[in-house]
């Protein structure tokens, strides 16, 4: 398992390797600084677990590195040690994010509870915030998946409405074909058929109300014979 990390910006050399020395047989990875920018830096290069700084560092106020290494990892928790406390003081660091402000000089037994619980919320933090940001994904997944859903809703409602408008337009073309079906009553003289009215019928007038043909009259050979023999006895004496 990674050893949790954690840095010490202190410019009082005796403070610096107590610290470390105690911390890295308590099991931790120790780094150390003599300046807020130092400090800073390190952050920037290490993923560290929590912070001890001092209140007053050669280059820098404490409570200035404080509110840098909180813009550079927001979650990251940080001790204050100061051996000239002030209520003001104790009040801008834990507006500023600080975990705990601790005065010099510090009981280690103490110092080690607050290391640990300061760890504690910055590793809780980091899972509400890891979690916090699976959802966002799931979020934003489903929210995808949604909108496709959506989109295939559309398409099978317009899918609907052209089978709907098909139907309509099949509906109104059958309706407008006339059919002719069953037995149909016809007079084996002059041919004409009876109506579901009862009434007589010319035969192409039947057809032409019951269907979609229409008629042109002329005369079969047959009976232009029968009817009209001089043609056919003028058309036998032509050469």
């Amino acid at each position: 398992m990674e050893k949790e990390k954690i840095l010490i910006i202190d410019d009082d050399q005796h403070i610096r390797m107590t610290l470390s020395g105690i911390l890295k047989i308590k099991g931790y990875e120790t780094f150390t600084a003599t300046k807020g920018s130092d400090g800073l830096e390190k952050i920037k290069e290490y993923q560290m677990n929590m912070v001890i700084i001092d209140l007053n560092l050669p280059d820098m106020s404490g409570l200035d590195v404080l509110s840098r290494m909180k813009e550079l990892n927001p979650l990251l928790e940080a001790v204050i040690l100061t051996g000239n406390a002030s209520i003001d003081s104790a009040i801008d660091a834990t507006n500023k994010g600080a975990f705990s402000y601790l005065l010099k000089p510090y009981d280690m037994d103490q110092v080690l509870l607050h290391i640990r619980r300061a760890i504690e919320k910055q590793r809780a933090q980091e899972t509400i915030a890891k979690d916090h940001r699976e959802l966002e994904k799931m979020n934003a997944q489903l929210i995808e998946i949604n909108r496709e859903l959506e989109k295939e809703v559309l398409e099978r409602r317009k899918a609907e409405d052209e089978k709907e408008k098909l139907i309509v337009e099949l509906k109104e073309s059958l309706a407008k074909i006339k059919t002719l079906n069953g037995l149909l009553p016809i007079c084996s003289w002059c041919k004409k058929i009876r109506n579901d009215a009862g009434y007589w019928q010319q035969l192409e007038s039947y057809i032409g109300q019951h269907s979609g043909a229409e008629f042109s009259h002329g005369i079969c050979p047959d009976c232009l014979r029968e009817k009209y023999p001089e043609y056919y006895m003028n058309e036998d004496q032509d050469p």
